[in-house]
């Protein structure tokens, strides 16, 4: 809704959201409606090892779409997040706010596969590859996603668009596998993530 990205349902976006305060110092804390436009959002992101299918390794124990730690960002505020919570609180008269999000790692890890596989069949052509991730698309099936789905722990510099997708043919201790480098929301310093798409066709 912040940066106003496409969507199947954009005109059921709500047009207010629920959002914490406390509207004394001393009050519990509790919920009041505030318009979309000037909604403090967080952006979270899944800090992700690389996907085994690109490093030869095999993750023992879980392997499915959990997530150890998240990377957490308010949206691009002009005036950055503090103050504009600052001046929130002032517009709304209440004594403190606590922005909150929520994260959903099943989803996430089934838009990484979608985005990575279409693009790779836009890049290379259908028939290009044999396809790793269509349990995962069609099924959501993501008790292997481990497998297949992953990124770098580093921090990237911001990239100068809205997001970067990249593909890189020749990954994997074979160098047959088709991967993806996808990352979303990049001027904010993002993680990147690598999607191992498939096997390339002989």
């Amino acid at each position: 809704m912040y940066y106003s990205m496409p969507s199947r349902r954009k005109k059921q976006r709500p047009e207010k959201l629920p959002l914490k305060v406390k509207l004394t110092p001393d009050a519990d804390f509790s919920f009041i409606e505030v318009a979309q436009e000037i909604y403090p959002f967080l952006i979270l992101f899944p800090n992700l090892a690389m996907p085994d299918e690109l490093t030869g390794n095999v993750t023992e124990g879980e392997r499915g779409a959990k997530v150890k730690t998240l990377w957490i960002r308010a949206a691009s505020f002009r005036d950055g997040i503090m103050p504009h919570l600052e001046k929130l609180a002032r517009h709304l008269g209440v004594a403190y706010i606590e922005p909150q999000a929520h994260f959903i790692a099943p989803p996430f890890f089934r838009l990484l596969a979608k985005i990575a596989h279409a693009f790779a069949v836009a890049e290379m052509g259908v028939g290009a590859f044999q396809p790793f991730l269509l349990p995962i698309i069609l099924r959501e099936e993501t008790t292997n996603s481990v497998q297949f789905i992953g990124g770098v722990q580093d921090t990237e510099p911001a990239g100068e668009g809205l997001h970067e997708l990249a593909l890189l043919p020749h990954q994997g201790p074979s160098k047959d596998v088709v991967a993806v480098r996808i990352r979303l929301l990049a001027l904010l310093e993002t993680p990147t993530y690598f999607i191992a798409v498939g096997q390339r066709a002989r």
